[in-house]
């Protein structure tokens, strides 16, 4: 087989399930590329002179275009995702890393680049650990990031791509609807950044997702009732209220953007103040910044 075949026979055979044509192609690099094991402008070469392709990498190749066909995400397909140019190791275990995700590790980035020695971070529901990683590499001055989950198996992915990434997080099995208050706070640091991207799905709005997301991504990591859709918000803010007696607490979330503005008002109701609401590279009402201290 020759690769400019494998080219039009990806096309159609994923055309009917990923109707953009700049996401199928994104999807063939990103496949060429890891089977590969080169770069996208070498796989550009290779069409462009319709080199021909091992047999044993057009089979590899054939088996992961019929995961791609019946809706498997490309990062479950490669066994990885790009996270801030960065390679993180994803399985369905866990929660794909977003582009919206970044934005809001992003976010904290520029609010703490300057002044990040006296924070610790708290990095609730890690999943691949891509957001702590990511800010331990990004502000290496911050010493503690506690990194929570409940899933053993997404603390285990978390803890291969620490290792690989050789940035030191500190895991911890937490749920945090049931035991958030287990988690150690150091008092010494006098600004607390607490980090979360939550399920926050509703349950009437799963109708409104790609099919590979709800058949193959952690139910658990997306979903919450229609009846309570703050539900995790609330436990977490409930801890904060307990915990966090003195120094202040900037939140960053992650949020439901069609109901925005009520988590607005929810976060006005339990003290928050500073709130700034942010729209993602969709445009739509994404993420969350606010702020929350104790007057003594």
């Amino acid at each position: 087989m020759y690769i400019d075949k494998f080219y039009h026979l990806f096309y159609d055979t994923l055309q009917e399930v990923y109707s953009d044509s700049k996401e199928l192609e994104s999807l063939f690099f990103l496949l060429t590329t890891h089977v590969l094991k080169c770069d996208k402008t070498t796989i550009i070469l290779k069409l462009s002179r319709k080199e021909k392709i091992e047999d044993y990498i057009y089979k590899k190749l054939i088996r992961k275009l019929w995961e791609l066909k019946k809706n498997r995400p490309i990062q479950y397909v490669i066994g990885k995702a790009y996270f801030f140019g960065m390679d993180f190791i994803v399985n369905e275990k866990v929660f794909i890393p977003r582009p919206e995700t970044e934005e809001l590790v992003s976010w904290i980035i520029q609010d703490h680049k300057k002044n990040s020695e006296n924070v610790q971070i708290f990095d609730l529901g890690t999943g691949s650990g891509c957001i702590g990683i990511t800010l331990k590499k990004k502000l290496p001055k911050i010493r503690h990031i506690h990194a929570v989950d409940f899933s053993p198996e997404s603390l285990f992915i978390a803890n291969i791509n620490s290792k690989f990434h050789k940035e030191k997080i500190f895991l911890r099995k937490v749920d945090i609807l049931q035991n958030l208050i287990s988690i150690p706070i150091q008092k010494k640091y006098p600004v607390n950044i607490i980090v979360s991207n939550p399920p926050y799905v509703r349950i009437s709005e799963k109708k409104l997702l790609h099919p590979n997301i709800f058949q193959y991504e952690p139910f658990q990591a997306l979903f919450v009732p229609d009846d309570d859709p703050f539900i995790f918000y609330q436990e977490i803010i409930s801890w904060i209220k307990k915990k966090f007696t003195e120094g202040l607490v900037c939140v960053y979330f992650e949020i439901n953007q069609f109901i925005h503005l009520d988590f607005i008002e929810f976060m006005k109701k339990n003290g928050f103040i500073d709130l700034e609401i942010r729209r993602d590279f969709q445009g739509v009402f994404r993420m969350i910044r606010a702020i929350y201290y104790q007057k003594t």
